[in-house]
């Protein structure tokens, strides 16, 4: 029997006759982790890290077998041939179609095909047939490991833009009266989606009311003013004039927004029938402090034609978050698309997120298409987590009116200088007014032990929020414990330990290992190659490599800031203990023997 699983809601496999559940959570977890990377291995180191931590039991890696184990004897696969043991893990073999999420996946490309075509009934039966098959939220009862994570939110967004999709393709078809009921309530769980609000007012209008749609632009208006500081996208506030005069073509049947899609290999453009405007942003920061300066050297920049900008800085200090708040305030300039990616590694990934059901499988092709899918288009591309600028060079839009902002630890070489913007850690200031707008109250000690690094504040914050009998002198005295710092800046979902990790991970374990022992707030390039036992320029390129991980931080020609987060993390990782104390204590000779000024103390 060949197995099925069900990830839309409560994880499940069918057992031939029924689905079933899996009742201990760690398997249940496990399955999941494999079936979000399915027929792909997953190191056993990762597993034991969703699983247990960064800090398994010495059991682990026994407990681990016996849970595949289990595994297999549940899925009848007793001679592996499901569940794979393939180095350096396991591997779940799955055929296409075997999934609840396949089947979803295969009936949105074929709705958003059929919506390509213009066929706009055959397009709402395949997209409410996708929609039909979730029972919830996705792996609804699995723990919330990183992975899992990761993968609701994107099953969770993805779902939200075919909704919109569908409903786009329901008014084309003139579906009004029957719509009116679902997009309030729509618009009630999503107030800051734009798409929804300008479905509402659209429909609104078409069943005569239109001051009710005038009033639902008015709400909608002082709503982003009031949260976001800025005003609704060019596309409403150009359907808000069209209602306004009372535009006769506003009236008429299959138009849920004027058509400004792209094109695709079969000509007849891909998300081109009405409806479908690809807009994935993640949603704005809540509270966004400070980054003024940037923010606007990215709308300049992005608002005069320039194709791209790259921001870059250290772990924690707020490049998504600087990059997506940029986005938003962007987002009226470019009316087909604002489109976010995280780790974008093809074309053809990016063809999918632009609605292409069938992308081209060839990489060469798929970048030819994507040069004809963007010509004469204003797409907003947001690329996360970039490791270099080789991995998006082919992505970055190569005609006037896209744009693209590249996010990265490492400064991306082939920007000019006015595109490479460099963040740093907040001011003492900025950190106080960032504590006081999440949690309605500051401390100065508590901000200088996040190092005013954005996310460990905003951590902070939501500790001291949801736990109202805290005092904030309180969370700095446990803060001041470097052993406890890093698992108090953790909650909801948010962490500074998974985000220096991210960085420790490119790196090989051997430096990360000489680095743990020395515990110094600047470490100099000489210091380093005592480390290493090698030349200062050797040592100076891994000191290089450090900095391209967000690590640790550039002061002048060989002499390096050490966040103490990053010291508190060596402290409290196994695998960063050092094997040779005498070449610490000789580093730590080194780099003591002049003195260094930061921050204005001699250290």
């Amino acid at each position: 029997m060949a197995a099925r699983f069900r990830l839309l809601g409560p994880l499940e496999f069918f057992d031939g006759s029924r689905w079933c559940a899996i009742g201990a959570a760690k398997q249940r977890a496990l399955l999941a982790v494999l079936l979000i990377n399915r027929n792909r291995a997953v190191s056993a180191d990762q597993l034991l890290a969703e699983l247990w931590g960064e800090q398994p039991p010495s059991s682990a890696a026994a407990l681990l077998a016996g849970y595949v184990w289990r595994l297999r004897r549940l899925l009848d696969d007793q001679v592996g041939h499901v569940l794979v043991t393939k180095a350096p893990g396991y591997q779940l073999v799955l055929p296409a179609g075997r999934s609840d999420l396949d089947d979803y996946e295969t009936l949105v490309a074929d709705g958003r095909r059929s919506l390509a075509a213009g066929d706009l009934a055959a397009s709402v039966t395949a997209l409410t047939s996708a929609l039909g098959l979730w029972r919830g939220a996705p792996l609804a009862d699995v723990a919330l490991l990183p992975s899992v994570l990761t993968e609701s939110a994107r099953l969770e967004e993805a779902r939200l833009a075919v909704i919109e999709t569908r409903i786009g393709a329901e008014i084309g078809l003139g579906r009004h009266e029957v719509l009116l009921p679902e997009l309030k309530a729509m618009v009630s769980r999503f107030p800051l989606r734009e798409r929804l609000h300008e479905y509402l007012m659209m429909v609104l209008y078409r069943t005569g009311q239109q001051a009710e749609a005038l009033g639902a632009y008015r709400d909608l208006r002082q709503l982003l003013i009031e949260e976001l500081g800025v005003e609704p996208s060019r596309p409403l506030r150009e359907l808000h004039e069209r209602i306004l005069r009372e535009d006769p073509l506003l009236a008429a049947v299959g138009e849920a927004r004027p058509a400004s899609g792209v094109g695709s290999a079969s000509g007849a453009g891909v998300g081109s029938a009405p409806g479908f405007v690809p807009r994935t942003l993640p949603p704005d920061a809540p509270v966004f402090v400070g980054r003024s300066l940037e923010t606007a050297r990215i709308v300049d920049r992005l608002s005069r034609g320039v194709g791209w900008c790259a921001v870059h800085g250290m772990a924690g200090v707020g490049k998504t978050a600087l990059a997506v708040h940029a986005a938003h305030q962007l987002a009226g300039r470019f009316p087909d698309g604002q489109i976010y990616l995280r780790a974008v590694d093809s074309a053809c990934r990016l063809l999918v997120a632009l609605g292409e059901p069938n992308p081209p499988s060839d990489e060469e092709r798929a970048v030819a298409l994507l040069r004809s899918t963007l010509a004469g288009r204003r797409v907003l591309f947001v690329f996360d987590d970039v490791l270099g600028a080789a991995q998006v060079r082919a992505l970055l839009p190569a005609t006037p009116g896209s744009a693209a902002i590249v996010v990265g630890r490492a400064a991306m070489t082939e920007v000019d200088a006015e595109g490479l913007i460099r963040l740093g850690p907040l001011s003492a200031d900025e950190s106080m007014e960032l504590l006081r707008s999440y949690a309605g109250v500051a401390d100065a000690e508590i901000a200088r032990l996040c190092e005013y690094l954005p996310l460990a504040l905003r951590i902070a914050a939501a500790r001291l929020a949801r736990r109202p009998e805290w005092t904030v002198g309180e969370l700095a005295e446990q803060l001041t414990d470097p052993a406890r710092r890093l698992d108090l800046l953790e909650c909801g979902g948010l962490s500074v330990r998974a985000s220096l990790l991210a960085g420790v991970r490119l790196l090989e374990p051997d430096i990360l290992r000489l680095l743990g022992g020395l515990d110094l707030p600047v470490l100099r390039t000489e210091a380093l190659a005592v480390l290493l036992a090698e030349t200062p320029d050797v040592a100076e390129g891994i000191a290089e490599q450090l900095v391209d991980a967000g690590l640790i931080e550039p002061l002048g020609m060989g002499r390096y800031r050490v966040p103490e987060l990053f010291r508190c993390l060596a402290l409290t990782t196994p695998s960063m203990k050092p094997r040779n104390i005498a070449s610490t204590s000789q580093a730590r000779t080194v780099s003591l023997q002049t003195p260094h000024r930061l921050g204005g103390r001699n250290t």
